[in-house]
């Protein structure tokens, strides 16, 4: 949807027939960043060592980059960053080039081998100047493609382009999605996105989310979709519940039943058979098994020249002090608390300019420190420590420093038994039962305990916190069917065995839907399966590996990291989720019958060399579509038509005063109030007889259109305004007012 803001100039629109637009132009900071893993003793080298490691890494880099893209000469300022595997996530660098005086600023983002997932190209200065929507979707794909092939030479041919949207009302662009596609089978976790601008063919934003250097699976399978079906049947269980809906004028509720399966996501592994749940694994491996990825030297023969401020980053390295002596200055200072199982240590290095003194630089190494074991659900432990330190990367000297400390809410099962209170959960459980029916007998009687919880702590013994209650969730049932919406909630003290909290829900008026003749859960599947988004794919599993073991200290170098697996799977991938139980058909979150959309990209078939046929396609370009394969350009348009594309282009359109509702179509002189009433301008059309048209058939015009109808003259909006007659009564065709909607487009402040 597109939206558009009030104009702050009106007087110089008057005076020229023109438009005037200003706005705040948004500054970004640069920043420099070196980012990098824990540390051990044995992983620790001299200054020189690894500052020259670093120093060749950004002259390759940005060496690279140049090949790839061609930076604005206008931005001349140098700034960089690099990201270490941090949390599991690959090396990046971040190079940002900017106008020294202004705010353009051109943002590449890209990985140890110049793989490049980010570029950014802002200038926020041209914020004033208004830019008109000059391209269709269809005119700038070509520029996307061209740019994917020259900026992922490797990874075209193994994209297939989805669609595209305009995402405006800043930006003017239209994004272009692309999906990974290996051997013929979509990858939907890899994307590529594009954003280009719709006034001048730039692309102004890139963004690859893609895993480089993945060996892909071969597309051979062993299991059949059948097959892979029967094995999800088994796994997954039908529940038939009641959701809430309401009536069109809003005033009323009724409960409706669905069928929905237990778990979102199921798949069975196309060549093994195997049936997985979830797409994360955790896995503990010795210090030993970890590897370390070499990247080979490589020549810059040719290359492009490094500038004067890219040297000087490069230079400017030299005279910090190591990521190694960084985290040795927090973990071995006496005065800090550190839990004993804190393990794992990342480190960034962030560069910004003081402020009020933006000659001068400061370099702050920030630390974070956690507890890397996994979480053992079974004993609900979950609780991992946690600290954050950040220090001056020229002097040494800690900044600041936070540690994490063990609260009520993250206290295990096993540590509550501990602290033997003098009531079961069971006993606190009929406590709040007796108490509830006391309150109100018929309605609790129609519920159904769903959850119970520990709560509050009263106590500690030894420092080990005791839980001093339950908290308990009862949610309405009728005729044995849940309904989540209603419900008692509340809590009970385990010393005292009194309620304590006490909370309920309930809808006296609402009316449920019988599950007479529901289908069975067995037929219910057989419909959810049958349904768009259970298909082959190529999918992610996401392995965490953490390092056992270390130097003396107990410290671990990489000892967190994530490794993407890519699998073959038949996959649930089924959204809306929830289906009838009377017919099968998928059901929307209003509990209506799901209709997917109409791809935009269908051309109209009824516009072929007419008149308006460019304006119609940027309407359907815009998201401003009809949704139909015909689009009657010669028609006339009622008001509720016009209504209909006006909403989804402005939000001035939805306000409840200058809503069109008419079944009537539409003349000129009302499109003319409509429109600058889009635009913010109705204050300057009621301020009085100041405004003259000029049209032959000025006293045709109506009183109350009058001043619009100068206005819309004055922008333009019904042609190029030398027009002799204005023809106020004249209906408008449904091409005339694509075209008019264009024209209004382009002359508001998006």
């Amino acid at each position: 949807m597109v939206f558009i803001m009030k104009r702050k100039s009106f007087i110089a629109l008057m005076l020229v027939g023109g438009i005037i637009i200003t706005s705040i132009p948004v500054h970004a900071n640069a920043m420099s960043t070196v980012v990098a893993e824990a540390v051990t003793k044995e992983s620790v080298q001299n200054n020189s060592t690894e500052d020259t490691k670093l120093q060749e890494n950004l002259t390759k880099i940005i060496t690279e980059i140049k090949k790839k893209v061609t930076i604005p000469t206008d931005c001349t300022k140098f700034e960089s960053n690099y990201y270490g595997a941090e949390y599991g996530k690959g090396t990046q660098w971040n190079l940002n080039w900017y106008r020294e005086k202004g705010s353009h600023y051109f943002n590449v983002v890209c990985d140890d081998n110049a793989n490049i997932t980010y570029i950014n190209d802002r200038d926020y200065d041209k914020n004033d100047k208004q830019e008109p929507i000059n391209y269709l979707i269809k005119e700038l794909r070509p520029v996307a493609d061209a740019f994917i092939k020259k900026v992922a030479p490797d990874v075209w041919g193994h994209v297939t382009f989805q669609n595209a949207t305009y995402v405006g009302y800043y930006n003017n662009c239209y994004q272009f999605e692309y999906v990974r596609t290996e051997n013929g089978i979509v990858m939907p976790d890899n994307t590529i996105t594009i954003q280009i601008s719709t006034a001048d063919k730039k692309v102004k934003q890139y963004n690859a989310n893609w895993l480089f250097g993945l060996s892909i699976p071969s597309k051979d399978v062993k299991i059949s979709k059948e097959q892979a079906t029967e094995k999800i049947k088994k796994q997954v269980t039908m529940e038939l519940k009641y959701l809430t809906k309401w009536s069109e004028d809003g005033k009323t509720r009724s409960a409706y039943l669905v069928y929905a399966p237990s778990n979102n996501y199921f798949a069975v592994d196309a060549k093994t058979g195997e049936v997985y749940t979830s797409r994360e694994q955790w896995i503990e491996t010795s210090k030993n098994d970890s590897a370390v990825q070499d990247t080979a030297n490589e020549s810059n023969t040719g290359a492009p020249s490094l500038t004067k401020e890219e040297l000087a980053q490069i230079k400017e390295l030299k005279s910090l002090i190591t990521k190694e002596q960084a985290i040795e200055k927090v973990v071995k200072n006496k005065y800090l608390l550190m839990d004993a199982n804190i393990k794992a240590i990342t480190a960034s290095l962030s560069g910004y300019r003081l402020y009020g003194n933006e000659n001068e630089k400061q370099y702050v190494w920030s630390i974070s420190l956690t507890d890397p074991r996994v979480p053992d659900d079974s004993k609900n432990d979950y609780y991992r420590a946690s600290a954050h330190a950040t220090v001056d990367a020229k002097t040494g000297e800690i900044l600041s420093y936070r540690s994490s400390v063990k609260n009520a809410d993250q206290m295990t099962p096993e540590e509550l038994e501990k602290a033997k209170t003098k009531l079961s959960k069971e006993e606190c459980a009929k406590i709040y039962e007796a108490f509830a029916k006391s309150q109100n007998e018929k309605q609790f009687s129609n519920t159904k305990q769903s959850s119970v919880t520990p709560d509050y702590i009263y106590d500690y013994i030894k420092e080990i916190p005791v839980y001093g209650g339950y908290t308990f969730g009862y949610q309405r049932v009728n005729e044995g069917i849940p309904y989540a919406d209603n419900y008692f909630s509340g809590s009970v003290d385990s010393i005292s065995g009194k309620v304590f909290d006490y909370r309920k829900n309930w809808d006296t008026a609402i009316k449920f839907e019988s599950p007479k003749n529901a289908m069975t859960p067995e037929q219910a599947f057989n419909a959810y399966i049958k349904l768009e988004g259970y298909e082959l794919v190529y999918e992610i599993n996401t392995v965490h590996k953490l390092v056992k073991g270390g130097d003396i200290n107990g410290y671990i170098e990489n000892s967190y990291s994530m490794d993407y697996q890519p699998r073959l799977v038949y996959r649930t991938n089924i959204n809306p989720n929830t289906i009838s139980p009377f017919t099968g058909k998928q059901l929307d979150w209003s509990g209506k019958v799901y209709a997917p959309e109409l791809k935009k990209s269908v051309d109209y078939t009824d516009i072929k060399g007419h008149k308006y046929e460019r304006s119609i396609l940027l309407l359907r370009d815009l998201g401003a579509g009809t949704g139909e394969l015909k689009f009657r350009p010669n028609d006339v348009i009622t008001g509720k038509e016009l209504q209909s594309l006006a909403e989804k282009l402005f939000y001035e359109a939805t306000r409840d005063d200058i809503k069109l509702k008419s079944s009537s179509g539409i003349t000129k002189q009302q499109l003319a109030k409509y429109s600058v009433q889009i635009l913010g301008y109705e204050k300057f059309a009621t301020m009085g007889d100041i405004f003259r048209c000029g049209y032959t058939d000025d006293a045709k015009i109506g009183k109350d259109y009058y001043n619009y109808v100068a206005i819309a003259k004055a922008l333009k909006l019904f042609g190029n305004g030398q027009e002799k007659a204005f023809q106020p009564t004249a209906k408008i065709t449904r091409g005339e007012a694509a075209d008019i909607l264009i024209k209004v487009l382009n002359s508001s402040s998006r």
